[in-house]
């Protein structure tokens, strides 16, 4: 009687749980509203205050122009995302539109729900991209599961006064990787604040992008090849480490306490030297010192490249995919409205993100030297991208080196070393996907 008894709560449990998944799924799914539209969500991970303040009015603006389509936005922290997305996308829960990442395309979690948009997008959308921005994207020829809508390259960010205290020339930062290294030198010779700030806060994945951006522009090859085989064990390689080793002892104590977020108003205020970064800190700085930046005390210039080396740059970009095939037309109007001139820009202004449309390019907003420098660099350097794009697992790869680079970072290994166990963590990952 008793075994019975266990038997039908063993059951009904079981029963419960199939029913609230099934609910689940249920919720996640496409409703028409009694007025007949249809409806779909779009999530712009960041603060929501800065994506609100530009995604509201496109939303409303989209919906006047499309009645029959009703728009809910999602916000949601970049950090917060991160942590969520797998168990969304598993439970049938994402947002329909999603900010998403170029690398992260073949992620197991997101690729069996992306669509494929080229037969609903604009012609004119897909022209005025660049092919540069394009190649970075693509995943599969012929078809379009995302599509780019900014992109991040790196620049050097330095602060003149700090140059100026140094012995340094303001007006002339660093080209190489030699004059870089003498320029961190001088700061921490002749000042009292670190000469190069390092964002390698654990889990933020920004370390492995400082890494992979010497290692790349060294090797002139992604870190990864098409099979996630390793393409920087090698000379070219050993040599990008060893520079960064002597690197080390001009950055900021304490490295692994500071992200990007840390390390942008240290660079504003003359508390820092120098700091490789992307348009993100833009805002920030405009913030203090107005649009025209080429005339406040932070210097941007395009990034030093190795001695005698090409012109290289780490580069990767955040788009917009849409995630179910029941509304894939809605969906995809949306990504055609949300890439329109006056919308981009919009979107770009609001970040601080690099111009990359000719229409962006004529805005008064971009008309500044530090602008056209970035714009000049995406069309000329060679751009090499993320870690991960052919991989189900892209985050493996940032967690495992994540691990060997803060080692080398704080001395327990040296670079030879460093590149030994670099590549023994990307073998693991590749061991484990087979």
């Amino acid at each position: 009687m008793m075994k019975k008894m266990m038997l039908i709560v063993v059951m009904l449990v079981l029963s419960c749980s199939l029913l609230m998944a099934a609910g689940a799924q249920e919720n996640a799914k496409p409703v028409a509203s009694v007025d007949g539209k249809t409806k779909i969500s779009i999530l712009r991970p960041g603060d929501q205050e800065k994506v609100e303040a530009f995604m509201a009015p496109a939303i409303a603006e989209f919906e006047k122009l499309n009645p029959d389509i009703e728009v809910e936005a999602i916000y949601e922290s970049w950090g917060g995302w991160i942590q969520k997305y797998p168990t969304l996308f598993q439970a049938g829960t994402q947002p329909d539109v999603i900010f998403w990442w170029d690398n992260k395309q073949n992620d197991a979690s997101a690729r069996p729900h992306l669509v494929d948009l080229k037969p609903y997008l604009d012609q004119e959308l897909v022209n005025k991209l660049p092919a540069a921005v394009w190649d970075l994207a693509s995943i599969d020829e012929g078809k379009i599961y995302y599509v780019p809508s900014s992109i991040d390259i790196f620049t050097l960010m330095y602060n003149k006064d700090v140059f100026t205290a140094a012995g340094l020339d303001p007006n002339s930062p660093p080209k190489t990787w030699s004059e870089l290294l003498k320029a961190c030198e001088a700061i921490t010779a002749n000042t009292d604040v670190p000469a190069l700030g390092v964002p390698a806060k654990t889990g933020m994945e920004t370390l492995q992008e400082f890494m992979a951006h010497f290692i790349t522009q060294a090797t002139g090859k992604s870190m990864l090849g098409p099979n996630n085989e390793v393409q920087f064990n090698n000379a070219q390689g050993l040599a990008a480490l060893q520079f960064i080793e002597k690197l080390w002892p001009h950055i900021q104590p304490s490295a692994t306490d500071y992200g990007r977020g840390e390390l942008r108003p240290m660079v504003r205020d003359g508390r820092i030297g120098m700091i490789i970064e992307s348009a993100w800190a833009i805002p920030l700085f405009q913030s203090a010192y107005g649009e025209d930046l080429d005339k406040s005390p932070v210097g941007i210039a395009t990034v030093p490249i190795q001695d005698g080396g090409i012109k290289a740059t780490w580069a990767g970009t955040n788009g917009w995919i849409a995630t179910r095939k029941e509304t894939a037309e809605a969906s995809a109007k949306l990504i055609n409205f949300i890439m329109a001139d006056e919308q981009l820009f919009a979107h770009h202004k609001a970040y601080g993100s690099f111009p990359i449309t000719a229409y962006e390019l004529s805005q008064p907003f971009y008309q500044y030297d530090f602008w056209q420098n970035a714009s000049k660099t995406i069309q000329s350097y060679k751009l090499i991208g993320m870690i991960g794009k052919n991989s189900s697992t892209p985050a493996a790869y940032y967690s495992n080196l994540d691990e060997v680079w803060q080692q080398f970072l704080i001395g327990r290994i040296n670079a030879s070393q460093t590149l030994e166990m670099a590549v023994e963590a990307i073998e693991r990952v590749n061991a484990r996907q087979k």
